[in-house]
């Protein structure tokens, strides 16, 4: 395994992460080297989003009654703590549930690797992917459109390290990453249609009780 202190040098080179990349630093990889990666990528993460939290809110709070502004200001700065608390802990946990989905899909699809390799190779692009996505995340409009061309990138070097760490062909790394992400989304709209079918008259009841309180 490399030292540590040679990983950032790596971060810079996410623009040249080739299949040829990924292969070179397969046999280089550490559980290690990936934790301090993911734990410095949640705090540069959890720092920004509460940055950006507060531009947005401070946007919306312009625009508010000034008695509204008032007591919104009492309770910002318990928000900001457990928004930074939150994303830290979700960036890090998000990471290796992550992986642990798209390994579980990559060994579906006849894949040989091992979660160490393919979480090494994807702790190599995410850090700097993640610290891009959250500075231009910033930037209102633009910021939004930039975060989506980056995240797109991220899927297309996702398929590469898993392809390599996996020795799969390029559509087994493509159904690898992407057929757990939608079994997810099925799920969780299945979900979300049970859950609006059961909550929604008891919603109804409450907003018919507010409006008949009103007149």
């Amino acid at each position: 395994p490399r030292p540590f202190g040679e990983i950032p040098g790596l971060w810079t080179k996410v623009l040249q992460m080739t299949e040829a990349f990924f292969a070179q630093e397969s046999p280089r990889a550490s559980g290690s080297n990936t934790l301090i990666s993911v734990l410095i990528r949640a705090v540069v993460s959890s720092v920004l989003a509460t940055i950006s939290s507060l531009i947005w809110g401070g946007t919306q709070m312009a625009f508010l009654p000034p008695e509204y502004r008032e007591a919104m200001a009492v309770g910002a700065g318990s928000n900001v703590v457990c928004s930074l608390c939150s994303t830290l802990i979700g960036a890090a946990i998000g990471f290796y549930l992550s992986n642990g989905l798209v390994y579980l899909g990559a060994r579906i699809f006849g894949g040989t690797g091992n979660f160490t390799t393919q979480a090494y190779l994807v702790s190599l692009f995410t850090v700097p992917v993640g610290i891009v996505s959250g500075l231009v995340g910033l930037v209102p409009c633009v910021g939004l459109i930039a975060v989506l061309a980056v995240s797109v990138y991220a899927v297309v070097l996702n398929v590469r390290a898993v392809k390599v760490a996996h020795n799969l062909t390029t559509g087994q790394a493509v159904a690898a990453v992407l057929v757990p992400a939608l079994v997810i989304g099925v799920l969780v709209a299945c979900l979300a249609v049970v859950m609006v079918a059961i909550l929604g008259p008891a919603i109804g009841n409450v907003f018919e009780n507010i409006v008949t309180n009103l007149e």
